[in-house]
Formats: C-alpha cells, structure tokens, sequence
C-alpha cells in the first residue's frame, strides 16, 4: 500500500519554472475575491484597517520567531515572511469582513415570514442557514488556498521537496540496519590491498544494480554535566558492493544537513541515493559508505557542534561516537585517511569544526554554503547563548580561530572543498574568510561555485559534482 502511494505521489512535482508565479496568482485571485464579496462594503477606514492589521500580526510574528526566539541562526528569510504575510492578509479579511448591505438570503425582522406556520418558519431558517454554510466554505477554501500557495512558494524558493512523496517521507524506501539481510557482518572483515581499492576489486556477478538506504540509531554517549544531546535516526546509504559476500574495505563519509533539517532530507530532497548509485554503476558497484548523522537532535535545536553545558556533547559525538559506532556495525575501511565529513549551511560549518578540532578523526572534508563562525545570530549572541559567556570557548570551537593559532604540521593530509551558490550573496562573504584562514593552516582546499542561492538546487549539485574527486581522495580510484 505505501510503495503504492509513494510511486503516485512521486509523479506529483512540486518544483518547476512555473511554481512561484503561479502561487502569487493563486493568492492574487484569493485576495480580490475576498475583498468582492467580504471587505468592499466596509467603511474605508475599516478596508484600511485590513492590510494595516495584517502587516501588525505578521511584525509580531516576526519580532517572536526571529528576534525573541530565534531558532534559526541565519532567520527564515524575507521570502518566508513575505507569504506569512500573504496568508494573514487573507485571514485578516476573512475576519474582518462583513456580509453585503443588499443580500436578501439572510432573515430579516420583519413581518413578512409566516411566523405561525412552522414548516415556512423551518423552510426559511434552512434558507438562511445557506449563505452562512456557504460563506464558511468559502472562507475555508479562500485560507487553505493561500496557505497551499505560500508552502508551495517558500518550497520553490528554496529548491527544497521535488515531489508530494518527499514531503511525507516516502520518497526514498529505507530499511532499519538489522533487518536487510543484504548488510549482515560476514565472518572475515573486508580487506583492501594497497593502491585504489577499484584496482583490486572484482566485481561478482550477482552485484546487485542499485544500493540501499537505511536506517539506524546512532547514539550519544556519556551526555553527563549537560542538557543532553539526544541526536535522531541516522539514515545510511550501502553501496552495491557493500551488499555483497564479497564486501570490499569500503571508505566512510560522514554527512549532515543544515537547521532545521534533518538527515534523511539528503536522501528526499539532495537526491543522495541517485548520486552514489551513479556513481557506483561507473565504479563496478564502488561508493563511499555513506553515513547521514544529527548533529542538531531538533529542527529547532543549535547546540553549535561543540561540548556545551547548553546544547550537550556534539563535538564528541561526531568525533568518537559517531566513528565508533560505525566501525562497530559496519564493516567498512578503519583508515580514517580514508574517511570525509560533510554538511551543508549549518552542517558545513559543523564539517569545518569537527576537521580543525580533530584532523586525526577525518582527513577530508566538504563543507557546502558554511558559516563564516558557528553562530546563534551574531558573535555576542553566539557566545553569551551558547557558550555561558566564555570567549575561549568560542574560540576554541570556532574554525578561523583554531585554524589561525594551528601549530606547524597541525592539518598536514588535511584537504577540503568549499562550496557556495553563485546566488548565495549572505553566505559568500565567508568563503575567502575560511580559504584564506584554511591555506594559512596548510590545509589543502578548493572553492566550487554552483548556480542558485542557499539551497538544496545547489547542495544536490556540489555533490553530485564532487563525488568524483571524493572518490579519488578517499582512494576508491
């Protein structure tokens, strides 16, 4: 039944040259017909009143969401609240509109009913009944409409869910770990000889054509002197050759979304799977493992991918939880030489901070529209919130601080890429911050541009663009 709706709701597209315009007529025709048949028989002190109150709610929204909570580091974005402004517009007339002075339908006091004949007096309430059940209908329809066009916009803005079964999850099939017989431990560990692990990799004949996508849970350990960090359901891509009795010493990457996000929004919305099977089908069945972890434990949650009273343990989380972990379940390449770390916005610079803490856990890294710093929404803010005031704690998990007071030799072996939209103009202003700072290190890295702004057109891309010299570098080839 779900393998039913998902192959439907796959071929219902959400993104497209047409979407945003499209949107802003649907909302358009909702505005003016509410305006015909509610707000145009108001005083124009009340018609005024519309758009004014309108415009008040959503500042409140606003100064709440962005200034006084603040979930979001980088905020929602002018085009997220130029909708939610749209949609309390058309909740405002809705509420403030009245009916027409000239509408007979509604009953009126006088003595033109039949009052003493009971079924005229019913026939006539139900006629009343009408207009109301109508206009509720319709007021009802008008909202949900402009609610419809406002998630689908922001969705289109960003370049986020390609489908209806993206957005409820079913876009990809996944499987828990433990039960895809495909991916049980074999009683002798892989191995791997020197040289390109492709070079001396047959493959066998009944490889299969396509990888696999699962879930586990990856938990923190000791969260002890903390909040707790509490990480959700990572979701895991198995290469073909993983899937094998013959399974190959395979390399590692460690991947994460931005805030909010989640890890398996890589596989529905950054077409993670279709890249590495790609990848896989040029490479007789070779990818990376590749291990799409939490370093959030909430959409709403930033605990700066550092050790915090705050936001708990996620440093040593991805640093020595994680890599046990999966050394521990997985049969894959120990040689951490061999393994990466990747994220986007927020996970990019998470990517950054884990490499310049601890090179010894991951030699290579791609960091995808990253910060300049980890950041809550300013340094002060970042340092007061996150860090309980302490400035050398900041630094200690800032990425230019560490880079900048690196002994001689500290990243030797340490390469990355670094990659932006050419649209992105709030985030590009950190990429010759962090390429200065990373070559003055010793660290090897390389900036990539792609075309779009912060968002998931242009992670999708960078990684499909990249995994080429990530499979050089993790030496599958």
């Amino acid at each position: 039944m779900v393998e039913a709706i998902a192959a439907v709701t796959r071929h219902v597209r959400l993104l497209g040259p047409w979407t945003t315009w499209a949107c802003l007529g649907v909302l358009a025709v909702v505005v003016a017909a509410l305006w015909w048949t509610r707000t145009r028989h108001l005083s124009p002190l009340r018609q005024a009143a519309v758009p004014a109150g309108a415009l008040a709610v959503t500042a409140i929204a606003w100064l709440v969401v962005e200034v006084i909570w603040h979930p979001v580091a980088e905020g929602a974005g002018t085009a997220v609240w130029s909708w939610t402004g749209g949609v309390v517009l058309v909740a405002c007339q809705i509420l403030a509109g009245g009916r027409p002075r000239d509408d007979d339908s509604w009953p009126r006091d006088d003595d033109s009913r039949p009052r003493d004949d009971d079924i005229a007096a019913a026939r006539e309430r139900a006629r009343a009944r009408h207009p109301r059940l109508a206009r509720m209908a319709g007021s009802g329809t008008g909202l949900a409409a402009a609610l419809a066009a406002a998630l689908l916009a922001i969705n289109a803005f960003f370049g986020a869910y390609p489908s209806l079964a993206a957005v409820l999850g079913i876009g990809v099939a996944t499987t828990p770990l433990n039960s895809l017989p495909a991916a049980a431990p074999l009683p002798r560990a892989p191995e791997r000889g020197a040289g390109p692990l492709l070079a001396s990799w047959t493959a066998p004949s009944d490889l299969p054509t396509e990888g696999a996508a699962v879930t586990a849970t990856v938990p923190a350990g000791d969260q002890s002197g903390t909040r707790g960090f509490k990480p959700r359901q990572a979701v895991i891509y198995l290469p073909p050759a993983y899937l094998t009795a013959q399974r190959p010493a395979l390399p590692v990457l460690v991947l994460m979304a931005g805030q909010p996000g989640s890890p398996k929004d890589w596989f529905e919305i950054g077409r993670l799977k279709e890249t590495m099977d790609a990848y896989a089908a040029a490479h007789e069945g070779l990818a990376p493992v590749v291990v799409v972890v939490d370093p959030l434990g909430s959409p709403y949650r930033n605990p700066l991918c550092s050790d915090t009273p705050r936001g708990g343990r996620a440093a040593t989380y991805l640093q020595q939880d994680v890599p046990t972990w999966i050394t521990t379940h997985l049969q894959v390449d120990p040689d951490r030489s061999h393994w990466a770390i990747a994220g986007l916005s927020n996970g990019g610079t998470c990517a950054l901070q884990v490499v310049t803490r601890a090179p010894e856990s991951y030699r290579t890294f791609l960091a995808m529209s990253p910060e300049e710093h980890p950041t809550l929404g300013g340094e002060q803010r970042t340092i007061d919130r996150g860090f309980g005031g302490d400035r050398a704690a900041y630094e200690a998990n800032d990425p230019l601080s560490l880079m900048a007071a690196a002994p001689p030799g500290r990243y030797d072996g340490v390469a990355g890429l670094i990659s932006i939209g050419r649209q992105d103009e709030e985030y590009a202003s950190a990429v010759p911050a962090l390429m200065n700072g990373a070559r003055g290190a010793g660290i090897e890295v390389d900036a990539r541009q792609y075309e779009g702004g912060h968002g998931w057109i242009v992670w999708s891309a960078a990684l499909a663009d990249q995994v080429d010299w990530l499979g050089e570098r993790l030496g599958l080839v």
